[in-house]
């Protein structure tokens, strides 16, 4: 591993490789000058408080508004730690609820977003699947931490 104060994903050649979505182990030095960032969930909840009802709109949303927050908070998207990714199992579509929540196109945006945002990083993730999340119309969610060095 390259000397950084950047957190630094990577597959252990011991374990099982991932999607291509993330990386299973993110190493991330600490010093007193460093501060952990965490994010509320992030929605494609907009402005005007309307949500898609596209799980694919909902996460484009969910990504820029982690952008964001991050902005706001002095990081970037290579400074993610862990993400948590939330996806409402059954939505009334038979369609959709008859692939895997893994499968619903949320990861390849989640892939363009972070190689264009992120610099192409991997933190490690959780995939969850859920019966609701805060509103009825939300179909995705996701969660983010991260850490800045001064």
């Amino acid at each position: 591993m390259a000397s950084s104060n950047k957190p630094h994903a990577f597959n252990p050649p011991t374990v099982p490789v991932p999607p291509p979505t993330y990386d299973q182990v993110c190493i991330t030095p600490i010093v007193p000058t460093s501060k952990l960032i965490t994010l509320a969930g992030q929605t494609g909840l907009r402005q005007d408080q309307t949500i898609p009802s596209d799980i694919k709109e909902q996460a484009r949303g969910a990504y820029a508004a982690v952008n964001n927050c991050l902005k706001a908070a002095g990081a970037t998207p290579r400074d993610i730690i862990h993400v948590r990714h939330y996806i409402v199992k059954e939505t009334g579509n038979p369609d959709l609820d008859r692939s895997d929540v893994v499968d619903r196109g949320w990861g390849e945006l989640w892939i363009e977003f972070m190689d264009k945002e992120g610099e192409g990083h991997r933190p490690p993730d959780t995939v969850v699947g859920v019966a609701s999340l805060a509103k009825k119309a939300l179909l995705y969610e996701v969660e983010v931490w991260a850490l800045i060095s001064s």
